[in-house]
């Protein structure tokens, strides 16, 4: 099937529309090329920019992917007083985002990248927002002059025809499960939509061809492709990707019973607080996932944490986010994981600056208790009041 073929609409929007089963997955199914312009340089970014890839894949398809690059502002002063170099700072900042994946979603779709990586189907370039001195700007000032802001993908078949799609599309984890993403759609054979998709088209060139204002554009760090054929399968038909391709996640298939809704109401109604005391196997963990997911729903930018007397209780906790279908980003912060400070730091700071929208940080109560877990949250309440911690 061509690119012409299908039943395509100007506009998608996720309120109303299925947007992976109505155009991610007959899109890239169609097509032998996919071109993308994303946000900064993440796990879940390049997840999200990967979903509905199986049909590409075994088209034989292959990709080109433009990223930002992100910094904080003390990564920039290093780089100002000579003490680092910006290529060991752009390489250890997305080596982070590389290590630990949690979330299954981008974990298959981070190894299907690997994948192609290994196999010369994909080819990574960064951007690098630059300041009037040539030095590059921290991801705040990036986000807030919205130079990434617009995402654009251009799609390709066998027959050459083009589409492109672009707009405000949230590249997040949770974009891909529960935020509202809108773009529009043009077709290189309509003649109405040729100058839209050209512009699309053109936006896109401009940045992999590294002629931005502005912008330097790299190669992606030879560690961090040597990091992806590391995680990457042998084999793709290991990875069962056609399983995320329902839009959203398949809800859990149970209800709460009334106990259990009882439990939740109150614990609203108590100003966010309490003890759920029930029978073991009568459904503690479900209510309390139901309690955050309430709290996800009403809050804009929220960060969650769950202590739990063993790492392993950490990760069934994750097992039971995924069965029941909340989508958020996550990170298991625990003194038994190597660099969990600096990873819980970054995925704040990913909230803070509008990179991401809500977290969940998983760690065991004798990390909570400690002084450096304490000091990192008190620290990002005092930079950032508004974000809520639960």
């Amino acid at each position: 099937m061509s690119l012409k073929e299908l039943a395509l609409k100007r506009s998608y929007d996720s309120d109303v529309d299925n947007i992976l089963t109505d155009f991610y997955v007959p899109a890239l199914s169609a097509s032998v090329y996919y071109y993308r312009l994303t946000g900064f340089f993440s796990s879940t970014s390049l997840a999200v920019a990967a979903k509905g890839i199986s049909g590409l894949i075994r088209n034989g398809g292959s990709i080109k992917l433009v990223t930002g690059a992100r910094f904080r502002r003390e990564d920039i002063q290093a780089i100002k007083e000579a003490y680092e170099n910006l290529e060991s700072v752009l390489e250890r900042e997305m080596l982070k985002e590389l290590d630990n994946l949690e979330d299954e979603f981008v974990k298959d779709h981070i190894r299907a990248l690997g994948w192609m990586v290994v196999n010369k189907r994909l080819k990574i370039k960064v951007a690098i927002v630059l300041d009037e001195d040539k030095y590059p700007l921290d991801s705040g000032s990036v986000e807030k002059q919205g130079i990434f802001h617009q995402k654009v993908g251009i799609l390709e078949d066998l027959e050459g025809n083009h589409i492109s799609f672009s707009g405000s599309d949230n590249e997040s984890a949770l974009g891909w499960q529960g935020n509202i993403e809108e773009f529009k759609v043009f077709r290189s054979w309509i003649d109405a939509e040729k100058e839209y998709f050209a512009t699309d088209l053109s936006k896109f060139d401009k940045f992999w061809e590294g002629e931005a204002r502005r912008t330097k554009v790299v190669d992606m760090p030879r560690a961090i492709e040597e990091k992806l054929i590391e995680i990457a399968p042998s084999n793709i038909e290991e990875l069962n990707l056609d399983i995320w391709a329902g839009s959203k996640k398949q809800r859990r298939a149970f209800e709460l019973r009334d106990y259990q809704k009882e439990a939740v109401q109150n614990w609203l109604g108590n100003e966010k607080r309490g003890i759920f005391e029930m029978a073991t196997g009568t459904g503690k963990t479900i209510a309390a996932l139901s309690c955050l997911e309430k709290i996800f729903e009403k809050e804009s930018k929220m960060v969650a944490i769950i202590s739990s007397p063993f790492i392993h209780l950490s990760e069934q906790w994750i097992r039971e986010f995924n069965r029941f279908g909340i989508r958020c980003d996550k990170v298991i912060a625990d003194s038994s994981k190597e660099g969990w400070k600096d990873k819980l730091v970054d995925s704040i700071f990913d909230v803070e600056n509008g990179v991401s929208e809500k977290l969940l940080v998983l760690t065991t109560h004798n990390t909570f208790s400690s002084d450096d877990f304490m000091s990192i949250i008190r620290d990002s309440k005092k930079r950032m009041p508004m974000l809520r911690f639960f």
